[in-house]
């Protein structure tokens, strides 16, 4: 009987230590490679609290769900009306043309058709480029938007 008590509480003790982390929370990408062990390299180990755990869990979940960072776009068209579309089709194909390579972005928000341009990671970037286009486009103004990442070089 002895025994029995004995091997039931060590099972029970061992359940217990593999349960311990089965509260949802994931580790990062970050965290499991920075924790891997690697020959010639030293070893890492991070130690924190289970809150900051997932808290660190929900901003990564967050970040995926809307890809990109805060920044500044110049809206260049605003418009409502019957034609708005045609015309936001219009100014976009002419930007298109005249400045390559600038990305161009047409967005509907009722009941206003929209025409942004550009991805600046800060409003001085955003200003270089306004500067270059305001003869073009007077009514230009910088909007802070979520746009996309920069391409790496």
């Amino acid at each position: 009987m002895r025994k029995f008590f004995l091997l039931t509480a060590l099972l029970t003790v061992n359940f217990g230590v593999f349960a311990q982390n089965t509260n949802g929370a994931t580790h990062l990408p970050i965290v499991t490679e920075l924790q891997k062990n690697v020959p010639g390299q030293g070893n890492i180990t991070i130690r924190q609290s289970e809150t900051i755990t997932q808290l660190h869990s929900i901003r990564y979940l967050h970040n995926a769900k809307s890809p990109g960072m805060d920044g500044y776009r110049i809206r260049i068209f605003f418009e409502l009306g019957q034609f708005a579309r045609k015309n936001s089709e219009d100014v976009m194909q002419a930007f298109m043309e005249k400045y390559p390579g600038v990305p161009v972005y047409q967005n509907y928000q009722n009941p206003y058709w929209k025409i942004s341009v550009g991805d600046y990671r800060s409003r001085e970037e955003a200003i270089k480029f306004y500067n270059q286009i305001i003869n073009d486009y007077p009514k230009a103004f910088i909007i802070a938007e979520r746009i996309n990442f920069p391409p790496l070089n």
